[in-house]
């Protein structure tokens, strides 16, 4: 089990843009309007870069293209080079701006902000020194079996799990050791190691149940002794990733700190661009988001209203036929003679069970209520003009018979919504705050470039387009 686990953290590395643990991979990149002053004047060629007098030395940007080459191979080091500038301003200008929390987010349901640095931190390390980490784990034990330091296991008994969870109430609102499990849990060794003759350390059953989020712990309060064994098999070998860091990559001091700063960077400039609503989830409730909506103004509203019609087109009545069938199977025998050429009205009165069925499926012009339309009035408002539908299953459950519907819309008549209404507000709010957020971004990205003194050995030119993963596709909508 030792190292595999470790090893697995690199996948989460590559995986979507809102995972915690995320890293210098998978770059695309987006013309802007920044226009940085970058000097190309440093010679020594074991020194990338200096931002604001910070050095990126050469032996560190290695790492870090070995580490954005496991998601893509032909990633070039200056585009690595410029990732880790971009993040190192972006995190700057959003700490002198938000809360920590507000950067990497705490939360009863999520791992907290100090697990999620060090997941990624030891995913990173992994990423870029896994081969030699391995190499050294299997030396120490002289055969194919890596050994990570790991000195003594203890496995979770049954007289444990009662002391730990002995006092939990009976009705629990959420996960947490009571004070008498708490106290046993710090107590209580689940690994000893060893990593050399300076280093040695524990891990408690209080800092399993403190690495987890709320599924994790929903798992130790159900006993799982695996699941506790391998938490406290991650926690070492996280201590190993960073040990193996600070005392075997090689890198200097300043070099392994610069290696710590650029893993948080990452992290807290995604957590900025969430926080704005830049790059979150597309359901997300972004409170800053919500905010900036809530102050556009009635003549913004307006103005976008005008410039944005198509948007706020409503369809007031369509003109349909319809074929009702009592089953899927006679469904899908009418569409193939609609496909055969045959008229809707004439495959209406072949077909249909429903009372219009000699009028060829009339249903004349159905107009769009006020409020609530039935099922049938949705699909029609919803259909192309002169495209029959494919067969509809009515509302029904599952093992129902419910008949079948199959539309033609032949004419639609719409206008647009008031400007007024509810709808256009809401809309027009929500996109106009978008368009804001992604200005704000933009603005700050280019100020910080211009305002930062950044040098670059000429071998290292930077493209001046900047990695655009993050930005969720309808931020650059309208």
């Amino acid at each position: 089990m030792q190292f595999s686990i470790l090893k697995n953290q690199i996948q989460g590395l590559f995986k979507n843009s809102a995972s915690s643990v995320m890293l210098l991979a998978s770059i695309s990149v987006v013309s802007t309007s920044a226009s940085a002053i970058v000097s190309y004047d440093l010679k020594n060629m074991g020194l990338a870069a200096t931002i604001d007098g910070r050095p990126i030395s050469q032996h560190l940007l290695d790492r870090f293209i070995v580490i954005a080459k496991k998601g893509d191979a032909t990633t070039p080091p200056n585009q690595v080079l410029q990732r880790i500038i971009d993040d190192d301003l972006l995190a700057a200008y959003a700490r002198s701006r938000f809360e920590a929390d507000d950067l990497i987010k705490n939360s009863k349901v999520a791992f907290s902000s100090k697990v999620q640095i060090q997941q990624s931190l030891s995913a990173n390390i992994v990423a870029a020194f896994g081969s030699e980490m391995m190499a050294e784990a299997k030396k120490r034990t002289g055969s194919d079996k890596p050994n990570y330091g790991q000195t003594a296991r203890h496995l979770m008994t049954d007289d444990d799990w009662k002391k730990l969870l002995s006092d939990q109430p009976e009705v629990r609102l959420e996960y947490r050791l009571m004070p008498l499990g708490q106290k046993f849990a710090e107590q209580l060794v689940l690994r000893r190691y060893r990593f050399d003759a300076n280093t040695q350390g524990t891990v408690t059953m209080a800092d399993v149940y403190e690495s987890q989020h709320m599924q994790g712990k929903f798992q130790i309060h159900q006993k799982d002794k695996e699941y506790t064994d391998q938490q406290a098999q991650v926690l070492m070998e996280r201590q190993y990733a960073i040990h193996w860091l600070e005392h075997r990559s090689g890198l200097t001091p300043l070099e392994v700190n610069a290696f710590k700063q650029i893993v948080v960077d990452r992290l807290q400039t995604q957590g900025y661009l969430e926080h704005i609503g830049v790059a979150a989830d597309i359901h997300a409730e972004i409170v800053y988001l919500k905010k900036m909506a809530s102050e556009v103004t009635p003549e913004e509203i307006k103005d976008f209203y005008q410039s944005h019609l198509d948007m706020f087109i409503r369809v007031d009545r369509v003109k349909a036929r319809h074929i009702r069938t009592k089953d899927e199977a006679i469904a899908k025998e009418a569409v193939a003679a609609l496909k055969q050429g045959k008229s809707f009205a004439d495959v209406a009165k072949q077909y249909s069970i429903a009372d219009d069925r000699q009028n060829g499926g009339d249903l004349g012009w159905v107009v769009h209520p006020e409020t609530g339309s039935n099922w049938l009035q949705s699909l029609l408002f919803f259909q192309t003009v002169d495209k029959v539908s494919n067969p509809f299953r009515m509302p029904g459950k599952p093992n129902d018979a419910v008949d079948w519907e199959i539309v033609l819309v032949e004419q639609k008549e719409t206008s647009y919504q008031p400007v007024t209404s509810e709808s256009v507000r809401y809309v027009a709010s929500q996109a106009i705050a978008k368009q804001k957020v992604m200005q704000e971004y933009l603005d700050a990205r280019a100020r910080v470039w211009n305002q930062a003194n950044i040098h670059i050995r000429p071998d290292l030119v930077l493209s001046m387009k900047f990695p655009d993963e993050e930005i969720h596709e309808e931020a650059h909508t309208h």
